[in-house]
């Protein structure tokens, strides 16, 4: 929707219309007015967003989600000059010189010419502690599924080992040999990353990727070299490593807070997803 609004506004000034002023002659157009509450200095934008040049959509965000904490204006005509003009529901753009952009932005791409228009739909304004507020609300829900579904999965597998201090979940299916995988230790790893479901969302073991169609001939399938236990991983693999010893491997169980958290990373791996790791260690220096 954004990236279609921001190519139908370029075309229209094309055509020379001319667009409305602020007084510290910022360019604007309303193309759909709210009747939500104002946008206020402090607020967080939660919405959609498009930035455009030239014809060009340089960045478009999709989803509804937060793309703006307005800020007192930097200087005279700025974009959070814009923003303060709009209120819950509205959807409009803002055309921004690139030679303000510049001079107190820094440097742009060498695609931004003319104006940055940045079109943008307000589906809600917060408070930092509004948002706050909402987020701990959807973790505190997010948690309360996350442990009933942790508790089917270990009754459906027949797992009974309690939970590590941390939360995570660690099957120990082969030992391994040697001594434990000490913090900072450079180990080769091959893993298997699936959510409680069932659906697999990586791994860096070829046959296995195509087994379940997420091959990629565009990355190596190869063990993978990292530095255990120093947060190159997420916390909960990290934990797992140094647990371990060369040639073992392990099922580990990672709650979301050990994890992306909140985060979306993507179709296959939305926010407050708990994993499940198959993990080898092929490797260890």
């Amino acid at each position: 929707m954004g990236v279609c609004m921001a190519a139908s506004l370029l075309t229209l000034n094309a055509c020379g219309n001319k667009k409305p002023k602020t007084a510290n002659g910022l360019e604007y157009e309303i193309h759909v007015k709210g009747t939500g509450r104002q946008a206020q200095t402090g607020d967080i934008v939660k919405g959609k967003l498009t930035l455009s040049s030239q014809g060009n959509v340089l960045f478009s965000v999709d989803e509804s989600m937060p793309i703006f904490q307005i800020q007192a204006s930097i200087y005279p005509g700025d974009l959070n000059e814009g923003l303060l003009m709009l209120s819950e529901g509205d959807s409009a753009s803002f055309y921004v010189p690139v030679d303000s952009l510049a001079k107190y932005m820094g440097g742009l791409p060498a695609e931004v010419k003319d104006f940055m228009v940045y079109t943008v739909k307000v589906d809600k304004l917060y408070t930092q502690e509004e948002l706050e507020q909402e987020e701990a609300a959807k973790e505190a829900a997010a948690l309360e599924t996350e442990q009933a579904a942790i508790a089917q999965y270990l009754k459906d597998n027949s797992i009974t080992v309690a939970p590590e201090e941390s939360g995570i979940y660690f099957i120990s299916n082969k030992k391994g040999s040697g001594k434990t995988i000490t913090q900072g230790q450079i180990v080769k790893v091959n893993y298997v990353g699936k959510l409680l479901n069932g659906k697999l969302f990586d791994t860096n073991i070829e046959s296995i990727a195509k087994e379940n169609n997420v091959y990629n001939p565009q990355r190596p399938y190869e063990p993978m070299e990292v530095a255990a236990g120093v947060g190159q991983m997420i916390p909960g693999f990290d934990e797992a490593l140094v647990m371990m010893k060369k040639g073992g491997k392990a099922t580990v169980i990672i709650p979301f807070a050990l994890a992306y958290g909140s985060r979306d990373m993507g179709p296959d791996l939305p926010a407050y997803s708990t994993l499940v790791f198959d993990i080898e260690i092929v490797d260890a220096e």
